[in-house]
């Protein structure tokens, strides 16, 4: 039988209670069967003798009118009776939380620890070489911006997986890896590819603001916002139109900053669309498509999305639908996010010489190595206590394949 679960954990050895399945404490559908009741009642009950003796003949206005009367008044009394709950509540719940990130720190701790030392270097390394490179006033070096710009965000997502995995939510922490792999994706594409590359891609917020803005405006008012005015619509069109004369139809493409620099490399893009996985495979790091795509199931409703949950417990396999955290499935995107964060780091620190620039890439790559065999520790220990307190039937699903190994390459 599937259950309906907002957090697990496997009990851990010093015999704490870990299991924690939150039951249904309100039972919504006999509450408004009362609640209509009560509602009937009290409506009959306001009525004189002479509307008794009439109600036949408007028996179903009665109703409607009193059913709809009832359910009001039933939402109102649901959230009184919420707000009055709502201190033990929540204290229950952000005290489950505290501990259940205690012992998610404990399981899973010295990956933690190794992974901010990723992130810290790569911090630390960006930010002096965004201070030792920074072009004067009124100079321009679009490769340099575009690649400080991208290890930027490159290292606030990583700060955002951390966080997600500290707290439980593994497949969300995969999912903004996806968009880390995409960073880096970029990043590698504009370092190849120089100046001019990177110049198209900042032009290209242009047209990205111009596609935004089509759309605002076409919605503002069901959304009951103001729209744009013809002067701002206008302008906007103009820069855009600009950038099509200069660089051709494609620019207006989601990717047509990358055009010129695909075609210069394969004259099919002289045309053809670019896409992301243009971009990935110019670089060489179309291997990496499964794992995006893997990530791509936390993000999209398809049926994998709901059906394929990599952060259930191994005892769990396919009977539970997990609606909070759980501690498990947090090996692959924490990995898989520091490969990418050095992977960007690596690229924005080579673009420019710099003495230290091959003993931090060292560094990185062998924290990162060093994390990764942590989290699969961890991983694989998980399964172990999970497996020693229960053997699933069979024909039961365990749902624990083992994690996906990310490589540097």
């Amino acid at each position: 039988m599937v259950s309906w679960s907002l957090l697990g954990w496997v009990t851990p050895d010093d015999g704490r209670d870990g299991g924690y399945r939150q039951r249904m404490e309100y039972d919504y559908d006999e509450k408004f069967r009362e609640s209509m009741e009560d509602g009937l009642e009290r409506a009959l009950e306001g009525l004189t003798p002479e509307q008794l003796a009439k109600l036949e003949d408007n028996f179903d206005s009665f109703i409607s009118t009193s059913v709809s009367q009832a359910i009001e008044d039933s939402a109102k009394g649901l959230v009184e009776r919420l707000k009055q709950d709502a201190p033990g509540m929540l204290e229950h719940r952000r005290g489950w939380q505290a501990e259940f990130e205690q012992r998610v720190a404990e399981h899973w701790g010295s990956a933690f620890d190794l992974a901010e030392m990723v992130m810290k270097v790569a911090f630390e390394a960006g930010e002096f070489f965004y201070e030792k490179h920074v072009p004067p006033d009124g100079q321009h070096d679009f490769v340099f911006e575009a690649l400080s710009r991208l290890l930027a965000r490159a290292c606030r997502i990583a700060e955002e997986v951390l966080v997600l995995l500290k707290a439980g939510y593994g497949q969300a922490g995969l999912a903004r890896w996806r968009a880390l792999d995409e960073v880096a994706i970029v990043a590698d594409f504009i370092a190849e590819n120089g100046d001019d590359c990177a110049e198209r891609y900042f032009a290209h917020e242009a047209v990205e603001t111009w596609r935004g803005m089509l759309e605002f405006q076409q919605h503002a008012e069901s959304l009951g916002e103001t729209p744009y005015s013809e002067t701002e619509v206008e302008a906007a069109k103009r820069r855009y139109d600009a950038l099509i004369e200069r660089y051709g139809s494609r620019f207006g493409d989601p990717y047509g900053w990358a055009q010129a620099a695909l075609a210069a490399k394969d004259q099919r893009y002289a045309k053809q669309k670019a896409t992301l996985a243009a971009i990935e495979l110019s670089v060489g790091t179309q291997h990496m498509r499964p794992y995006y795509r893997m990530a791509s199931h936390g993000i999209h409703a398809n049926p994998k999305g709901i059906t394929w949950t990599p952060d259930l417990l191994p005892t769990d396999g396919r009977e539970s639908l997990l609606t909070g955290p759980s501690p498990a499935g947090l090996a692959d995107p924490g990995h898989s996010t520091l490969i990418s964060l050095t992977r960007v780091t690596a690229t924005t620190l080579a673009s420019k010489k710099g003495e230290a620039t091959g003993l931090i890439i060292l560094a990185l790559l062998q924290l990162t190595d060093e994390a990764g065999e942590a989290y699969l520790q961890a991983h694989h220990d998980l399964e172990v206590r999970g497996r020693r307190r229960s053997v699933p039937a069979a024909g039961n699903s365990t749902g624990s394949a083992g994690p996906v190994r990310f490589h540097w390459s």
